[in-house]
């Protein structure tokens, strides 16, 4: 039987982790870390080994970032477009899902990795098997010279990034990543979401923005039901009618939306009423 290690700290926390690297709030030298470059020597002068050049650092970094942030952009994707009509619902997130701007699913982009990189597998005394993951992609502690060819240094970046998403699906709870929808910062709630997220995802600093989009959109319900309404009572309208158009119309948005309106109201609002008219 093949087992997972006991997780770290790191990997249980991991959705804050990931979306603290996806922010780009850790400096530089550690996201280049990440992407497979090794921390600057100051007096470093080995025979066969160099400091990388910022170029190659910045561009590294650059494609690990770019590869993580589509991986995960996907992930939230899938429980957002497969149920639009209804909602956001995190839940539902899978690798399995592809979309126009996705043509590749998530799953499709693992099963290359794992044939680029296939995961070395140590026995326990047991005889039960484990992914030695502290084995798996080792990064490098000094960098070599010449140094590789910026191609192999993007490419070895890119899995990187991949196998650093893995660890984030494998952590407790990654349906508690999100973008917020209106800074496109990323985030992490508490708890995993159990309701439908209707009107996006906000961060603590745009929840505002929520509240403002859902006044938006009943206002904009609210007037689509109102102009309808208006538009039906204007063509039903006749001169046998005891009161002018405009107040008949009036009287039948007032009782069917439950508003009170006036004639005014009519009058700004003559020009998507007739319209609705003719359509």
């Amino acid at each position: 039987m093949l087992v997972q290690p006991t997780r770290t700290r790191r990997e249980r926390d991991y959705p804050e982790t990931l979306a603290a690297t996806l922010n780009g709030q850790y400096p530089r030298n550690s996201l280049g870390r990440l992407a497979g470059i090794p921390h600057d020597r100051p007096s470093f002068h080995v025979q066969g080994f160099c400091n990388p050049s910022r170029e190659t650092r910045d561009a590294a970094v650059k494609e690990f970032l770019s590869e993580l942030r589509r991986l995960t952009d996907q992930w939230i994707a899938s429980g957002r477009e497969q149920l639009k009509s209804i909602g956001e619902q995190p839940w539902s997130r899978n690798v399995l899902w592809v979309s126009d701007d996705y043509e590749e699913s998530i799953d499709r982009t693992q099963q290359k990795f794992l044939s680029r990189n296939p995961p070395p597998i140590l026995p326990y005394s047991d005889g039960r098997l484990a992914i030695a993951s502290h084995l798996w992609l080792p990064l490098p502690l000094a960098w070599p010279f010449p140094e590789p060819k910026l191609e192999d240094t993007l490419a070895r970046a890119r899995d990187l990034a991949i196998y650093e998403f893995q660890q984030f699906l494998g952590s407790d709870c990654p349906q508690r990543l999100f973008r917020c929808d209106k800074c496109n910062k990323y985030f992490v709630l508490l708890r995993k979401p159990r309701e439908v997220i209707q009107r996006g995802a906000f961060c603590k600093q745009c929840k505002g923005a929520g509240r403002v989009k859902g006044i938006q959109e009943k206002r904009e319900a609210q007037n689509e039901e109102m102009w309808n309404v208006a538009a039906k009572a204007w063509s039903e309208w006749t001169t046998r009618k005891r009161i002018d158009q405009k107040a008949w119309v009036v009287q039948a948005v007032s009782e069917q939306c439950g508003v009170v309106k006036q004639r005014k109201w009519v009058s700004r609002n003559l020009a998507e009423i007739l319209a609705r008219v003719e359509a």
